[in-house]
């Protein structure tokens, strides 16, 4: 709950910016950029003794203009997306980095990956994937989770080095399978097209592929999909990690060691305690949101390439700094002795940013798809901030509207039992059955037809949600 909702899944229109930050009285000034540059010295001396450190850090943040959203080396056709860092072609997507290309309504894809929908966690080297869940060094993959290493799989869950799979699990290096069973090349194309002319079984047989989550090349660890982990109690999603307690979505690539209560942890990280979102080489960090390639830092935001550093936020390249404030490498060990002590006075510290700091609407965060079972009270009583009023769409007048009841009057099998998709649904905006506005944009409606692929039948943020699921 504390962690996991800082990072948002929703973007809003804040000031004249698509923003990842809703416009709340917690919304600071919204910029287009990372500013880096904003000192400590636009701001009175900070006085450790006159209040509360977390009340002058909180002044502090509402002094600096935050990014509209987080993007940083070079993005393409990326505006409506966040936490992008190498995207091409990203469109209402989060956490889409290193050469990722043509990335919809998915969140946590990187590493060489092209053309993905609807997906939540695929890497290196994967392209075509649609409503699948932890895809890696994969090609063609839909309706499926936990495939490695495997190409053209449908309605299939934890199978590896595999192909030509239909409604298979826990297969390895197999191909030609239906239900586990080998058939010839020629037997499976001719049970292959009946399946998939069964249109109407695609969204139930998506159920069913849903995975049981085993562990895989695991010891001494407690959790959901963890591989090639050691010493690990309550984990999900996690790979090559050691030694640490509640952790969530970590890859650690070479190796992660000594993580407690992470979120969302890439490339590399070792000894840190209470940390969302951070990417390449990271050690000692704690209680701390978004940092990049950093050592030592406590009590932080959005740090580039620092150390040592404290009650900081949208700083780059420094080093010994206090409340964006620099110090000598003595000055500053010494003030942070004295904050440290009046931190653990006040039952501050290690205890993570409260609930009323946080800027997002709870139930537009990662917290809250993983868990919507926390009911307004709970979230409330922490001071969170909640989104009670449906998600505003503005419908251009004069719009046609269509039921997801009545979807089957624009998709059709043509004489050759190819599946086709009018291109009319570009011109009309779907309602789900639970009111909700989506519209199908030109780059889906090509990757539905290219792969034979049936319209959703869902909003997008709720196809996010059943991505997010685990257990």
């Amino acid at each position: 709950m504390e962690i996991a909702s800082w990072q948002p899944v929703m973007l809003y229109k804040n000031q004249w910016f698509t923003s990842r930050y809703p416009e709340t009285t917690r919304t600071q000034k919204i910029t287009s950029i990372w500013d880096f540059s904003w000192k400590r010295e636009n701001m009175p001396f900070c006085d450790i003794w006159s209040s509360s450190l977390l009340t002058q850090y909180q002044e502090l943040s509402h002094k600096i203009p935050n990014a509209n959203v987080l993007h940083d080396y070079i993005n393409e056709n990326a505006d409506f997306s966040d936490i992008c860092y190498g995207a091409k072609n990203s469109y209402l997507s989060f956490s889409v980095w290193n050469d990722a290309e043509n990335v919809m309504y998915s969140n946590t894809v990187n590493t060489n990956v092209n053309n993905i929908l609807d997906s939540f966690q695929v890497y290196n080297n994967s392209d075509n994937v649609a409503s699948s869940v932890y895809i890696t060094e994969s090609s063609n993959v839909y309706f499926s989770q936990n495939i490695h290493a495997s190409h053209w799989i449908r309605f299939s869950k934890d199978c590896i080095g595999s192909s030509n799979l239909i409604l298979c699990s826990w297969l390895t290096n197999k191909s030609y399978c239906i239900e586990n069973i080998e058939y010839s090349p020629d037997e499976f194309m001719k049970k292959k097209k009946e399946i998939l002319e069964q249109k109407k079984q695609y969204f139930i047989r998506q159920k069913k592929a849903k995975s049981q989550y085993v562990n895989i090349q695991s010891t001494d660890s407690e959790g959901i999909w963890l591989v090639n982990c050691s010493n690990i109690y309550n984990g999900y999603f996690a790979n090559a990690c050691s030694n640490g307690h509640n952790v969530c979505i970590v890859d650690g690539t070479n190796h992660s060691d000594r993580l407690y209560d992470c979120f969302s942890i890439w490339l590399n990280c070792y000894d840190c305690y209470g940390f969302i979102l951070w990417w390449t080489n990271c050690e000692h960090i704690y209680c701390s949101t978004n940092i990049g390639t950093c050592t030592s830092i406590y009590y932080s935001n959005y740090l580039n390439n620092c150390s040592f550093c404290l009650w900081c936020i949208w700083l780059k390249n420094k080093s010994y700094c206090i409340f964006n404030k620099q110090y000598t490498k003595d000055e500053r060990y010494d003030e942070v002795d004295k904050m440290f002590t009046k931190m653990e006075k006040d039952w501050q510290l290690w205890e993570f940013f409260p609930g009323s700091m946080n800027p997002f609407y709870f139930n537009d965060t990662a917290a809250y798809l993983i868990d919507p079972s926390f009911t307004k009270e709970e979230v409330t009583a922490k001071w969170y901030l909640r989104r009670d009023e449906p998600i505003k769409v503005d419908i251009p007048v004069g719009s046609t509207l269509v039921s997801t009841a009545d979807l089957d009057q624009y998709e059709w099998f043509d004489s050759e039992w190819n599946r086709t998709i009018n291109a009319d649904i570009l011109k009309v905006v779907i309602q789900d059955e639970q009111d909700n506005y989506y519209r199908i944009i030109p780059m889906e409606y090509k990757f539905l037809v290219k792969h034979g692929l049936p319209l959703p039948r869902k909003h997008w943020l709720e196809r996010m949600k059943d991505s997010f699921k685990i257990g």
